[in-house]
């Protein structure tokens, strides 16, 4: 007999609790990978309590939803700094990618300024978080719900049933996105409404893997292959309007701007082959049954 429902949830929860506190730590020592690992850990704590609310225990879900709004909260103070360091990897390795004839103007050293620039902004960003009393009642409160065992009551059926939710909502993000313009804001906003589909679909599938095993897996992981081409899609997009800001401002200052266009070329080529590795993807979501 495999493990019951209830126990998966909260072991989930418990584990996702530690994890917030564990990259919060890595988030405070300056690791690399820190603001990216704290956003996941509440992103997926956050999937958690919302695709799951309903099997939550009646005295646990309003305090839940506060969290999940918390996690939310959080999540959107690190976004920006996470993106822009996404963003300048991505551009420091694009230009030294770049033939040196192809190098023209002051690139490096305005990629660079702004790199600084973007880093003492998220600094300031993070410092202002965890000193944040609410941020810190986030991270207790978690514990305290984690402790709880909030899903002492779900049992199998019910889990399947919000797993088919999650993916039927990922199904119909993706057919809205294919009836919008092939490009443009409306576009840009479908694909994104996919991808935040796919990711809470991915979370809750992984989150049942010990009740489902092998049968789930290749769903989790088709949902993991369109959250990262849309994900790629979004960064450049961020890449592209930084690009076109320093290749304006090169060119005010009297500075030679082509390689930044050259640069932006190549970032929506690469746009290009994201979406174009989602739209292979679609006919396999369309026929792929929820777990």
């Amino acid at each position: 007999m495999g493990p019951a429902p209830a126990d998966v949830l909260n072991d989930r929860l418990r584990v996702l609790a530690e994890e917030v506190r564990r990259t919060d730590a890595m988030v405070a020592g300056g690791e690399p990978e820190g603001v990216h690992d704290l956003r996941v850990a509440l992103r997926r704590t956050r999937s958690l309590l919302r695709s799951f609310r309903p099997l939550l225990v009646e005295g646990s879900r309003k305090e839940a939803e506060r969290l999940r709004d918390e996690c939310r909260w959080a999540g959107g103070v690190l976004g920006p700094v996470r993106d822009a360091e996404v963003m300048h990897e991505q551009l420091a390795a694009l230009l030294a990618e770049q033939p040196a004839e192809l190098v023209l103007g002051g690139v490096a050293a305005r990629l660079a300024d702004r790199a600084r620039e973007d880093a003492r902004a998220g600094a300031d960003r993070i410092a202002g978080l965890r000193a944040d009393p609410r941020y810190l009642r986030l991270l207790d409160d978690l514990d305290v719900l984690a402790a709880g065992s909030p899903f002492a009551e779900a049992d199998e059926d019910a889990v399947r049933k919000r797993l088919r939710k999650e993916w039927r909502r990922l199904r119909r993000r993706s057919r809205a996105a294919q009836v919008r313009p092939a490009d443009g804001p409306a576009a840009e906003t479908a694909l994104h409404e996919t991808r935040k589909a796919a990711k809470r679909a991915r979370y809750a599938v992984e989150t049942a893997l010990p009740l489902l095993g092998a049968e789930a897996r290749e769903t989790a992981a088709l949902a993991e292959q369109v959250q990262d081409a849309l994900g790629a899609h979004r960064d450049t997009l961020l890449t592209r309007a930084l690009l076109r800001e320093l290749g304006v401002q090169a060119h005010l200052d009297g500075d030679n701007g082509f390689t930044f266009g050259r640069m932006h070329a190549l970032e929506e080529a690469r746009g290009d082959a994201a979406s174009a590795a989602y739209r292979d993807l679609r006919p396999e979501l369309d026929r792929t049954k929820h777990p």
